[in-house]
């Protein structure tokens, strides 16, 4: 068993928060709104999934995929349209937007008097109460929320480790010329609807005969269709 560790080098607080997400973030400042002294840890970017490889980026991928399908709409109504697609010029933009994102939850922290902690945290035995270790600097405190969210799953199988989870989508440097999508959740459909609209030659592959992304019979079977009349092809 490893040394109980000295308690007098821990750093003291009222609240600490493991995870700047968006469940940790808002706890955290409200707690400091009420006097508490508080303090977050967090190893990445702040503003978790949501903001950083979630909705907003995913949001403004399905906002570019819109503005594909408006100027396909065009024709009908007259206009002659020809188009180039930059993926890189689109990845920029989201990324530095995403960025600046990062910067106004840095200030409302700051502004709501919260510390913020850059690095992993990880628990280490003690007899006078939880201690919290990040790098070599000890924290403890009255209340601890543990706030990590959660991370792609990869199946340990042959091959896996040559794909990507849906925080890689955020990364791909350029729009693959063929994806195929391994699920049949909203998050599998949303991005095989982007990359299919932004011009990648999309298989997604699935369990079952239907796109699963409710628990409505009709809904399913009315995406199904739409997955399969955007030119989406399923297996």
């Amino acid at each position: 068993m490893r040394n109980v560790r000295n308690m007098a080098t821990a750093l003291q607080y009222d609240y600490l928060v493991i995870g700047g997400g968006s469940g940790g973030l808002a706890s955290a400042r409200r707690a400091s709104r009420f006097d508490a002294k508080t303090a977050v840890i967090e190893h990445g970017r702040i503003g978790g999934t949501c903001v950083n490889v979630g909705c907003v980026p995913k949001k403004v991928m399905f906002y570019t995929a819109s503005q594909a399908e408006a100027l396909h709409d065009m024709k009908g109504y007259g206009f002659t349209v020809t188009h180039d697609f930059s993926w890189p010029v689109i990845k920029k933009a989201r990324d530095d937007y995403i960025k600046r994102l990062n910067a106004i939850y840095d200030r409302n922290v700051e502004k709501d008097k919260v510390t913020k902690i850059v690095g992993h945290a990880r628990f280490i035995p003690s007899d006078k109460g939880p201690v919290v270790e990040v790098g070599r600097q000890q924290y403890t405190a009255k209340h601890i929320t543990i706030a990590t969210g959660g991370y792609p799953v990869v199946p340990s199988l042959p091959g896996a480790e040559l794909g990507i989870t849906s925080d890689g989508f955020f990364e791909l440097e350029d729009l693959p010329r063929k994806t195929a999508v391994i699920g049949a959740g909203y998050i599998a459909v949303e991005l095989a609807g982007i990359l299919k609209t932004l011009g990648s030659d999309v298989s997604l592959i699935i369990r079952r005969d239907k796109v699963s992304v409710c628990p409505f019979a009709k809904r399913v079977i009315a995406l199904t269709v739409c997955v399969h009349q955007k030119g989406v092809s399923y297996f």
